[in-house]
């Protein structure tokens, strides 16, 4: 079940916009679609991060589509990393 708090955070990550399209493009806004960062546990509790599709779910583009490895390789940055980053920015 999600919390208040996790709701408003989900929000938050939605005006924000994709993290990866900040990061590296400077773009701000893109609609984002949220990404479960998978540790151990049921991925209702998992913390997530807002990624556009192309980010989220394409071949060749995205964390889905390549792998966590590939992805991190790719655009050299961790998932945990885009998480601190999303979270600084909704503060």
């Amino acid at each position: 079940m999600t919390t208040k708090a996790e709701k408003e955070q989900m929000r938050k990550f939605a005006e924000l916009g994709c993290i990866l399209c900040i990061e590296h493009l400077g773009k701000y806004g893109t609609p984002p679609e949220m990404h479960h960062i998978r540790r151990s546990g049921k991925r209702s509790n998992a913390p997530v991060i807002p990624l556009c599709p192309t980010h989220h779910r394409f071949p060749n583009t995205s964390i889905h589509g390549l792998g966590r490895r590939a992805f991190e390789l790719k655009f050299g940055l961790t998932e945990e990393y885009l998480l601190e980053r999303s979270l600084a920015l909704i503060k």
